[in-house]
């Protein structure tokens, strides 16, 4: 069975997390600008006050993020119950006959899967994002001590190791985000999906492993640039927000 080719449902819910991500981006950057750090020399995350707000944008982004596949989920199975489940195969045999190319990309059934799929996606990850989160926090607490007590830990050293770890917090949501667009290209059959996350992911190992983290100044506070964690927040939001856009206007139906 397949639902009429312009209720675009899977690729609104995308959209929507897209949105729902660059507005919780945007929140936590300015509420980093706002705040000032106890120490200069301390990343970010050290800051009790951000790491706390941090902490409830994300928080709020899962809530927000649940409701909106709940809902979207609620819609599909409205569309998919007017007509009975034993009936649902006859039906979509003849909406292939007699709708031809006007038809879905998917059926019904296929984008239910990959509506739970993404909802997996962006809520279990975003909730094991948070505990890895967590423990990363512990970890560079850990350097920092060893830093304060005079171990033999340079400023470069915790530099390099801040650089050299940090991608790890990202590694797991960007391979489950990735692992999403895969399995849609694969139900779809689209070559450039499949490409785009080879490449993404290409770019994301180099520079973990050889790009090194740059300072720039910015309205006179001193602003370190992890790569890693570059590519994984424009991934998810502007990245997302354009692979909607790709499966609204490509395909019918999603």
């Amino acid at each position: 069975m397949y639902i009429n080719m312009k209720k675009h449902i899977l690729s609104n819910a995308i959209m929507m997390v897209a949105v729902i991500r660059i507005v919780a981006a945007a929140l936590e950057g300015f509420c980093r600008f706002i705040i000032k750090k106890s120490s200069g020399l301390s990343p970010d995350m050290m800051d009790t006050y951000s790491w706390n707000l941090q902490m409830c944008i994300s928080v709020l982004q899962i809530i927000v993020t649940t409701t909106v596949f709940f809902v979207s989920w609620k819609k599909l199975n409205h569309y998919m119950e007017l007509v009975p489940k034993d009936d649902q195969k006859e039906m979509g045999d003849l909406q292939k006959e007699f709708l031809g190319k006007n038809i879905a990309s998917l059926s019904v059934s296929s984008i239910s899967r990959l509506l739970q799929l993404w909802a997996v996606i962006f809520v279990g990850a975003e909730l094991i994002y948070d505990f890895t989160s967590i423990m990363y926090r512990r970890f560079i607490a850990v350097l920092m001590d060893a830093l304060a007590t005079g171990t033999g830990l340079s400023d470069g050293t915790f530099v390099l190791l801040y650089n050299m770890t940090h991608g790890f917090k990202y590694l797991e949501i960007l391979t489950a985000i990735l692992l999403g667009v895969v399995m849609t290209g694969i139900f779809l059959n689209d070559r450039f999906l499949k490409g785009f996350c080879l490449a993404t992911l290409v770019l994301f190992m180099l520079a973990f492993g050889l790009l090194r983290m740059h300072t720039v100044s910015l309205m006179g506070r001193e602003i370190g640039i992890v790569w890693t964690s570059i590519i994984y927040h424009v991934t998810e939001t502007l990245g997302l927000a354009l692979f909607s856009f790709y499966l609204a206007n490509r395909y019918k139906g999603l």
